[in-house]
């Protein structure tokens, strides 16, 4: 039976690392709300500069509704919300079972405070040499970037932690020695994964050149936009923090997670590692950012034509199809895969 401890007396003398970390995180996230976040130049009208809680309020004026909820609850409340619950559960007594799952559901929502991120980049790249309307973002926006990622890190290292103590207070399991290929297994539907593997990888690079929004207003410059051209955009500016958010999170470690489920899967392994293939796979997941850009694209293409008026081109159902196509891929393999491990460990502890 699970006993009410505290992570901060398991991990003894290396457990103020984590309270520091902490501290950083909700210090750079007070400054990313402080400081000057971003400028918005229209002509005809005064230039402003906006800090994160006033572009809140910039979005609300240009009737981007629910753009500003979600702005307010994932980039300003939710984060320190986060903080807030990682320092419960670093410091107080949880039964360990229970905070475990407390803080996967924690970490699940974390990259969704990155929406704010997206939305700027994509008035960046729509507001990109035009004479009519302009932005520029400040340095709030690093802040932000530094608080929200930093808080990712520590609170997956916490994660860690926490299932690292389940599993001592579980025992250590002995699975079975047989290795196991997932290729074939589960009543021969192990095929899917690495079929539903290769059409995601293709839809996945068709929806980085697929031009998803173009600008249709009067006196601003018509220009049509793909996940690639605000890549270069970014680069050709020099906003090297974006551009990497960017590529990262939208083509590197999806790309990755992909080749590495296709490993998995075409190969046989022991439980062990597929345990291990399966943690690492999904703390991959939380930093592949593709639904989290697809809904800041969806809302600045259906709400922000107060701002600058665009067309949804053929290349935004790309996007949607290789979002859809990830959480079909995400729940079929997590599924098969947790039932082999369990079928697994109670086979072995039945032989035992």
């Amino acid at each position: 039976m699970s006993e009410r401890n505290t992570m901060r007396s398991w991990a003894h003398k290396k457990g103020w690392v984590i309270p520091i970390l902490l501290c950083v995180s909700l210090t750079a996230n007070i400054l990313a709300l402080i400081l000057p976040f971003l400028e918005i130049d229209e002509v005809f009208h005064a230039k402003v500069i906006y800090s994160l809680p006033h572009s809140v309020h910039l979005m609300w004026e240009h009737k981007l509704y629910i753009i500003s909820f979600l702005i307010l609850g994932f980039s300003i409340i939710f984060p320190f919300v986060k903080i807030s619950a990682l320092f419960a559960a670093w410091f107080l007594p949880w039964k360990s079972t229970t905070r475990a799952t407390f803080l996967h559901w924690i970490e699940l929502l974390g990259k969704w405070s990155f929406m704010d991120i997206f939305v700027v980049i994509l008035l960046l790249a729509l507001t990109n040499k035009q004479t009519m309307i302009t932005s520029k973002i400040h340095i709030g926006v690093y802040f932000f970037v530094g608080a929200i990622t930093l808080s990712m890190i520590t609170s997956q290292i916490i994660l860690g932690i926490a299932r690292k103590i389940v599993a001592e207070e579980e025992g250590e399991h002995t699975y079975c020695p047989k290795r196991h290929w997932m290729l074939f297994e589960q009543l021969y539907i192990g095929w899917t994964v690495p079929l539903l593997v290769i059409v995601s990888a293709a839809a996945l690079i068709d929806s980085i050149h697929a031009t998803f929004l173009r600008i249709s207003q009067f006196l601003l410059i018509s220009r049509s936009y793909s996940i690639y051209d605000t890549i270069e955009l970014l680069q050709a500016n020099k906003h090297w923090v974006l551009f990497i958010i960017v590529v990262g999170s939208m083509v590197f470690i999806p790309l990755i997670r992909l080749a590495l489920l296709f490993v998995i899967w075409i190969i046989p392994m022991k439980v062990k590692r597929h345990i291990q293939g399966k943690m690492i796979l999904e703390a991959m997941s939380r930093w592949s950012m593709l639904d989290v850009f697809g809904i800041a694209l969806f809302l600045v293409a259906s709400e922000g034509k107060d701002l600058v008026k665009t067309e949804i081109q053929p290349g935004l159902y790309t996007v949607v199809i290789a979002i859809g196509l990830s959480y079909l891929l995400g729940f079929v393999a997590v599924t098969l895969h947790s039932v082999m491990i369990k079928f697994a460990t109670s086979h072995q502890d039945e032989v035992l």
